[in-house]
C-alpha cells in the first residue's frame, strides 16, 4: 500500500461528503488480480461508523480491464434483484488517490475459496438456488440504454468469435511454450462454432464460487464484475459449471447443488431455453479461457511484473486442471 494513500483518501473522502472525517481503519484485502482493493472504516458522525470498499487499480495487472466498466456493470444491477453493492463514486483520473479508483458501501458477508469443498455446509441447497437463480436474473434484466451501448461498442464479431480471439490472442501472446492440448481444444472450438444467442445480455465474466459473499444461507453480494461485457449467456453459465470450481466434487457444481438441478434453475430464472450442444461448446470455451487466465498469471510471475506468489500457484494447479479438463471434453466429442 502506498504510504500516502489513506491520507490521500482522508482528505478526497471528506470532500465528498462534506464532512470533516475520522479514518478508522485501512486494510489491504488480498487476492484481486485487477485491482488493489481495501477494506476502509471512517466516521464522520458521533457513534456512526461507514464502511466502504476501495478499488485502485493497479500497476501490473492480471487481467486488463477498464475501471469504468466494472462501475458500469455494478450501475446496471443497483436496485435490482441481483445483489451488488451501492456505489458512491468513480474517477478515471489518478490526480486524486494515484490511479483510478471506485468506491462503493461494505456488504456484509464471506467470500469462500473455489477450492474448498463443504465450505457451505449446511446451506448448499438454499445457497444453490439463490446463486443459480441470481446468475439467471443476470442475464434476464433489461440493461438501461445508455450503459448498453457503451459496452456494444466492444462487440465487433459474433459473440463466440469476439471471446474466443480475444483469449486466444493472450494465450499466444504469454505462453512460454507449446501448449499441444490447448491448441487442440482451440481449434475445436474455432471449427465447430455455436449458435449466436437470441438476444444479447450482459455477461459477469467470472461468475462462480468465490465471487459472490454468504452468510448462512443467504447471499448477499454478487462481486468482481471487472471482466463484464455484452455476448451469450451460456458463457457465464458454463464458466460457473466448469469442474474446477468443485473439483474435489464434480457432480455439485461451485459445491452446491447437482448440475442438472442447477441447469434447471437457471433456465426458469433467465427464461432461456438452452441448447445442450451450444453449451458444451461454451465448457470447452470456459477452459480455454482458464488456461488464458493462468497463462498469463505464469507470465506476470516469470516477467517479474508481479511476483505475488498467487501468480506461480494459479499458473501450475488450475493450469493443470483446465488442460485435464479440455482432454476429458475433447474425448467426450470423439
Amino acid at each position: 500500500m502506498p504510504e500516502e494513500l489513506p491520507s490521500l483518501f482522508l482528505s478526497y473522502y471528506s470532500k465528498l461528503i462534506e464532512k470533516e472525517c475520522i479514518l478508522l481503519s485501512f486494510e489491504r484485502i488480498f487476492g484481486g488480480a485487477s485491482r488493489e482493493t481495501y477494506k476502509i472504516e471512517v466516521s464522520h458522525d458521533v457513534d456512526k461508523i461507514e464502511r466502504l470498499i476501495l478499488r485502485v487499480t493497479q500497476d501490473s495487472s492480471l487481467i486488463e480491464t477498464d475501471q469504468k466498466t466494472e462501475y458500469l456493470a455494478y450501475s446496471a444491477y443497483q436496485n435490482s434483484s441481483v445483489p451488488v453493492p451501492v456505489l458512491l463514486d468513480m474517477s478515471e483520473d489518478s490526480d486524486i488517490l494515484g490511479a483510478p479508483f471506485m468506491l462503493m458501501k461494505e456488504l456484509q458477508g464471506a467470500a469462500a475459496s473455489p477450492f474448498t469443498p463443504n465450505i457451505y455446509s449446511p446451506h448448499e441447497v438454499e445457497l444453490g438456488e439463490q446463486f443459480w437463480s441470481i446468475l439467471g436474473e443476470i442475464a434476464k434484466k433489461e440493461i438501461q440504454e445508455d450503459i448498453f451501448k457503451s459496452f456494444l461498442r466492444e462487440l465487433k464479431e459474433p459473440c463466440w468469435k469476439n471471446e474466443l480471439d480475444k483469449w486466444a490472442k493472450v494465450i499466444h501472446e504469454d505462453s512460454i511454450g507449446v501448449e499441444p492440448i490447448l491448441e487442440a481444444g482451440i481449434r475445436s472450438l474455432y471449427k465447430n462454432p455455436p449458435k449466436e444467442p437470441e438476444r444479447i445480455t450482459m455477461v459477469h465474466g467470472d461468475y462462480r464460487s468465490g465471487n459472490f459473499l454468504y452468510l448462512d444461507d443467504q447471499i448477499t453480494g454478487i462481486l468482481d464484475w471487472e471482466m463484464a461485457h455484452l455476448g451469450n449467456p451460456l458463457e457465464d453459465l458454463a464458466w460457473a459449471l466448469s469442474p474446477i470450481w468443485s473439483w474435489q466434487d464434480k457432480e455439485r457444481p461451485a459445491y452446491l447443488i447437482e448440475k442438472e438441478k442447477a441447469i434447471e434453475i437457471w433456465q426458469n430464472s433467465s427464461n432461456i431455453n438452452l441448447d445442450r450442444k451450444d453449451l458444451e461448446w461454451w465448457e470447452l470455451f470456459a477452459a480455454v479461457k482458464g488456461m488464458a487466465i493462468w497463462i498469463s498469471a505464469g507470465n506476470e510471475f516469470k516477467s517479474g511484473k508481479n511476483i505475488d506468489p498467487i501468480n506461480l500457484f494459479s499458473a501450475w494447479i488450475p493450469g493443470d486442471i483446465h488442460l485435464e479438463v479440455i482432454l476429458d471434453i475433447l474425448e467426450d466429442s470423439l
